[in-house]
C-alpha cells in the first residue's frame, strides 16, 4: 500500500507469505502460511514515476534551449562567463537527475536534490538581469533560466506536495524584480509590476496545480495496489477457509445444524466482502447494523432492541460496514461472555455527519481495569474504529452490566 512517504507503492502488501502445499496423513492436502515471496515483488512504474521521467527529459529540452539562448546571444552577453557558469551548473542538475532517475528515483523527491534544484533555479533567474545588458528582463528577448521555473514548481509538487510547490512557484516572481533590478532597470511602472506578479501568480499556480495531480495520481495508484491486494487475498482465502468452511459445513449438517448453519453464514459473509467492493451495496447505516446484529445473535433467547437514528450520515461505504462490524461484535461478545437477558443497541448521526453508537446489557459485568481484552475487543471493535479515525471507551461493573461506546471522529 501507498504511505504518505512517498515511496512507491508495492503492488502486492502481503508479499511476505507464501502457500506450501504438502501431503498429509491418508492422501490429504495441507496448506502451510509461511514467510516467503509467493507473490509478485516487482513494482510497475507508477504515474507519479512516469512523470518523474518526463521532468529528467524536460530538464534537458530546457538545458538544450538555455544552450541556444547563451551561444547566440552574442554582444547582448555583458558577463559571458557567467552565463556559461550557470549552463554548467544546470548541466549538472540534469546529469544528477538522470542518474538518480536510473538508480535510486526515491532520492529525486529528497529534500535536499529539491533545496539544491531550487537555489540554483533562483540564483539563475536572479542573474538573468546582471550576465546580459540593460534593459534585458523586461525585453521580449529569452530569460537566461528558461523554462526552469516551471521545472522547479514541478519537481516541488512531487516531492513536498501543493502548498510548498506553490511557495516556491511564487518567489520566482520576486526574482525577476531582483534580476530587472541589477539589469540597471529603473523605471518601474505598473505594467512591470503586472509583470512580475503574472510571473508569481503562472508559477505559483503551476505548483499548486501539479501538486493536485501528483495526489489524484498517488490515490489512484493506493487504489489499484488495494484491488489487486484484494484479488490476490481473494485468491488465496478461497482455497484455504472457504473450503474449509465448506468441509465443516458438509460434515457437520447432519450431526451439528447449529454450527453448519454457522458455517454457511461465514461463508456467505465472507464471499461477500471478497467478490464485492467490500461494502453492502448502498444500503443505510440502519441496514448494515442489523444485518450484523441478526447475523450474530441467529438463535439466542436474549432479548436485542436496536434503535438507529442515520439521518444525513456522511461517513463513505467502508467507514459504514466498520461501525456496522464492531457494533455486531460487541453484541456478539454481550451474548457470549455478559449472560444478560436484554442488550440494547443504540446509534445516531452526530451534527457533523459522524456517527455515535453504544451497545448497553444488563449481565454480570466485569472490572475493565482487571480483565485483559480479547482478539473480539482489540481488533474487531477498538483496531476496527480506530482505522477510520474513531475511539472506543468501555465502561462496565461487576453485576451491573457493560456499555461499549464509540465514535467515527476522535
Amino acid at each position: 500500500m501507498y504511505s504518505t512517504d512517498h515511496k512507491r507503492p508495492t503492488i502486492w502488501p502481503y508479499e511476505h507469505f507464501r502457500r506450501e502445499r504438502r501431503e498429509g496423513a491418508e492422501g490429504t492436502e495441507i496448506v502451510v502460511m509461511k514467510r516467503g515471496s509467493a507473490f509478485p515483488q516487482t513494482e510497475a512504474p507508477t504515474g507519479v514515476d512516469t512523470l518523474q521521467r518526463v521532468l529528467v527529459v524536460t530538464r534537458w529540452l530546457c538545458w538544450v534551449w538555455m544552450v541556444a539562448v547563451v551561444a547566440f546571444s552574442g554582444s547582448a552577453l555583458v558577463h559571458p562567463a557567467a552565463a556559461w557558469m550557470a549552463v554548467a551548473a544546470l548541466l549538472g542538475v540534469s546529469l544528477a537527475a538522470t542518474y538518480l532517475l536510473r538508480t535510486a528515483s526515491d532520492r529525486l523527491r529528497s529534500p535536499l536534490f529539491l533545496a539544491v534544484e531550487v537555489v540554483l533555479a533562483l540564483t539563475v533567474a536572479v542573474g538573468d538581469g546582471w550576465v546580459f545588458e540593460a534593459d534585458h528582463v523586461f525585453a521580449t528577448s529569452q530569460d537566461l533560466a528558461t523554462e526552469w521555473p516551471l521545472v522547479v514548481a514541478i519537481a516541488a509538487a512531487i516531492a513536498a506536495g501543493s502548498v510548498t510547490a506553490g511557495v516556491i512557484g511564487a518567489l520566482f516572481g520576486p526574482a525577476r524584480l531582483l534580476s530587472a533590478a541589477l539589469n540597471d532597470f529603473s523605471e518601474f511602472g505598473r505594467r512591470h509590476l503586472v509583470a512580475a506578479f503574472a510571473t508569481t501568480l503562472f508559477y505559483g499556480a503551476a505548483g499548486v496545480l501539479f501538486g493536485w495531480l501528483v495526489a489524484l495520481l498517488r490515490r489512484s495508484e493506493r487504489e489499484i495496489s488495494h484491488h489487486r491486494a484484494r484479488d490476490e487475498m481473494a485468491r488465496m482465502l478461497h482455497d484455504t477457509v472457504l473450503q474449509t468452511l465448506a468441509l465443516v459445513e458438509r460434515r457437520t449438517l447432519a450431526t451439528d445444524p447449529e454450527l453448519a448453519a454457522t458455517a454457511r453464514q461465514a461463508d456467505r459473509d465472507l464471499r461477500a466482502f471478497l467478490f464485492s467492493d467490500g461494502s453492502v451495496g448502498k444500503e443505510s447505516v440502519k441496514t448494515r447494523i442489523q444485518t450484523q446484529i441478526d447475523r450474530v445473535g441467529r438463535g439466542t433467547d436474549v432479548k436485542i432492541v436496536v434503535n438507529v437514528l442515520d439521518d444525513d450520515c456522511k461517513l463513505d461505504g467502508q467507514s459504514q460496514d466498520a461501525v456496522a462490524r464492531a457494533v455486531g461484535e460487541a453484541v456478539a461478545n454481550a451474548l457470549e461472555h455478559a449472560d444478560a437477558a436484554q442488550i440494547v443497541v443504540f446509534a445516531e448521526v452526530l451534527d457533523n455527519g459522524h456517527m455515535f453508537a453504544t451497545v448497553r446489557d444488563n449481565g454480570k459485568g466485569f472490572n475493565v481495569n482487571l480483565a485483559s481484552q480479547g482478539h473480539g475487543i482489540t481488533q474487531s471493535i477498538v483496531a476496527r474504529i480506530e482505522a477510520i479515525g474513531g475511539k472506543v471507551s468501555i465502561a462496565s461493573t461487576p453485576g451491573q452490566g457493560t456499555e461499549v461506546s464509540l465514535w467515527t471522529k476522535k
